[in-house]
């Protein structure tokens, strides 16, 4: 069974508040509800928001390289235009891209918009953000939301996905830029927890087939829950219910950098940020590798 969300077109309050193309209520492959607050998230957002705005306004160099073949200049504006598409998404107004074509969706709207100045990126996405906010404050409880085509996923996982830019996007320009990027664990431990709705969808099936195991994860100071990979498949469980193969318990800015494949699990692990145990402890570092990178 899958754990219920309320239509958008149900709960958008006020005559501004426009609703989503889809009817629908979240029916995803998750039966552990993670329980993360849309608020919780849009305040996480607003503050992780802030701090990436003026981290911007303090680059030099927007030529630089960042992350992949982007510079700084072209990862923020990457980023700045990331909360109008998410706002865009849940409100039904856009074409959404396909989970298999954002990287495509991505280098297309670069080339569409030359704008690399970090000062007026940085304006742009916090006008974005704001934006994006406060269209959330509409919202009564927790709404399904397509967010890539053909992905339904609760309003407050639409909301992780673009926290979750907000700070590895911050990484990877501060980094680039010689700048501190602090990441929150209470921001990082809402990100993943907000993840699981998607996580079945961006499995990858190629690379987790015959993959069949099943894991214990914990973020310190957030979600539990059962990982359980059969073939190709993701179900998310309630943590407790069945005998599992590993028991992971991590850092939440370790794995939230870690999933997006920023850092390598040695030195984590070596610190006591990454622990598993149980009777195939060695399966913890083939988790990562099981996902698209989007």
């Amino acid at each position: 069974m899958s754990y219920r969300y309320e239509s958008l077109r149900s709960v958008a309050r006020g005559t501004n508040a426009l609703p989503s193309v889809r009817d629908t209520e979240y029916e995803g492959d998750v039966t552990c509800n993670p329980h993360i607050a849309v608020d919780s998230l849009s305040r996480a957002l607003t503050e992780a928001g802030n701090a990436f705005a003026s981290m911007l306004r303090r680059v030099k160099d927007p030529d630089r390289p960042a992350i992949g073949v982007w510079t700084v200049g072209e990862t923020a504006a990457h980023a700045a235009h990331s909360p109008k598409y998410f706002l865009e998404a849940a409100q039904g107004t856009t074409e959404l891209a396909a989970l298999d074509d954002v990287a495509d969706h991505n280098a297309e709207f670069l080339s569409n918009d030359p704008e690399r100045d970090p000062r007026v990126l940085a304006n742009r996405f916090e006008n974005n953000e704001l934006a994006l906010t406060t269209y959330t404050g509409t919202l009564d409880g927790d709404p399904a939301v397509e967010v890539f085509d053909g992905v339904v996923v609760p309003m407050s996982t639409l909301l992780a996905v673009e926290l979750g830019e907000v700070l590895v996007h911050g990484y990877d320009i501060a980094g680039a830029s010689g700048l501190n990027w602090p990441i929150a664990a209470e921001h990082a431990a809402l990100t993943v927890g907000g993840l699981l709705p998607i996580l079945p969808h961006v499995i990858d099936p190629a690379k987790a087939a015959g993959f069949d195991a099943r894991f214990a994860f914990r973020i310190r100071g957030g979600i539990e829950a059962t990982f359980v990979f059969d073939n190709g498949v993701l179900q998310i469980e309630e943590a407790g219910t069945e005998p599992v193969d590993c028991h992971l318990s991590v850092d939440p800015a370790t794995y939230l950098l870690l999933s997006f494949d920023r850092i390598n699990p040695t030195i984590p692990t070596l610190q006591g940020k990454i622990v598993a145990w149980g009777r195939r402890p060695w399966l913890a570092f083939k988790v990562a590798s099981q996902f698209k990178t989007i």
